[in-house]
């Protein structure tokens, strides 16, 4: 079958959640922080550990291949994102813009969100698909989410987060060498 490569940006972490198994995933985010003080980090980056072990537990059971997140925020705001790459058969025939990376067309939807009483919530969403060259049917999903509070005074950094998403999800492109 044909595989992707894509560019991960500085400070984000590409993780293999299909082909890991949590133990892998704990071990790669406590490595990721090796070099901090012990005595003061090491709660927060077990606390780290234990949340993106169940999201790649639930992300696993969606079927998802892998998952891009930051490992901090940069920003120095209080919003995040993520991005699932799944594999898919196609139901229906792909709908939305079509738009041109570097895996070829790719067909990008941003779907309505609904309002959220929670303090933290999805704020944009985009989903992109395109056809899995040499798989009959297959698509591959990017979903990328922007997660933060509902606070007008964010919307800059919430739009320049999902373009940094969109930027990623552009850099897909397949990878058809044999390993």
């Amino acid at each position: 079958m044909t595989s992707y490569r894509v560019v991960v940006p500085p400070g984000w972490i590409l993780l293999p959640v299909r082909d890991r198994t949590d133990a892998e995933i704990r071990d790669l985010i406590t490595e990721r922080y090796r070099d901090l003080p012990r005595d003061s980090a090491s709660p927060l980056i077990s606390r780290l550990a234990d949340a993106i072990v169940a999201a790649a537990r639930t992300a696993r059971s969606a079927q998802v291949v892998d998952i891009l997140l930051p490992l901090g925020t940069p920003w120095r705001a209080p919003v995040s994102a993520s991005i699932a790459l799944a594999v898919g058969i196609e139901a229906v025939e792909l709908t939305g813009e079509a738009v041109e990376t570097e895996a070829g067309t790719a067909w990008r939807e941003e779907p309505s969100l609904s309002a959220s009483d929670t303090e933290l919530s999805t704020r944009r969403r985009l989903v992109y698909q395109w056809h899995i060259p040499g798989l009959e049917n297959g698509i591959l999903i990017g979903t990328a989410s922007v997660v933060g509070p509902d606070d007008v005074e964010l919307g800059p950094i919430v739009d320049a987060v999902a373009d940094l998403c969109e930027a990623i999800l552009a850099t897909i492109r397949w990878n058809t060498e044999d390993h």
